[in-house]
């Protein structure tokens, strides 16, 4: 009899700590799928939070790939500006600085979103599906080059602190 309550505290314990690793995993996990002018681009760090003010809501997000050193930096950083009256932040969002706006930034180079859209649905608990729907962006002052970004990323984003 004592030899069979061990081991029901044995599974006991052993589903919890399972049950708590599956959870940590989880509260990290997130898919990419993003293409920069169809180069893969898979964060090592993905970030959102919300910088809502009382005149406007709104999240920042933050995708670094190279976290290595600043020399190399590879990151998107973009907002959406989502109506005060919204329960939460899902919807389809225009990157042309009034609904969303954006950068991203390889090396010494940095595209400014310009076109296209960014569709979120806000799952809550800070997990989001975010589908790039041709975003355009440009380095500005004349110069002609033009990224175009495609795919989509999901998961938990970590918040910042």
């Amino acid at each position: 009899m004592k030899l069979y309550f061990e081991k029901i505290i044995f599974l006991i314990l052993t589903l919890t700590i399972i049950g708590c690793s599956s959870d940590e995993n989880d509260s990290k996990a997130f898919e990419s799928s993003i293409l920069i002018d169809d180069i893969t681009f898979v964060p090592k760090e993905v970030t959102a939070f919300d910088a809502s003010t009382s005149l406007e809501k709104r999240i920042d997000f933050i995708l670094i790939k190279n976290i290595n050193t600043s020399s190399d930096l590879d990151e998107m950083v973009f907002t959406i500006n989502y109506p005060i009256n919204a329960t939460n932040a899902s919807g389809t969002y225009l990157m042309n600085g009034y609904q969303g706006s954006g950068t991203y930034t390889k090396g010494d180079l940095s595209f400014n979103f310009y076109n296209g859209s960014i569709l979120v649905d806000d799952l809550g608990n800070n997990k989001f599906n975010i589908t790039f729907q041709n975003v355009k962006g440009n380095i500005g002052n004349g110069n002609p080059q033009i990224i175009t970004i495609t795919g989509s990323i999901n998961g938990r984003f970590q918040t910042s602190n």
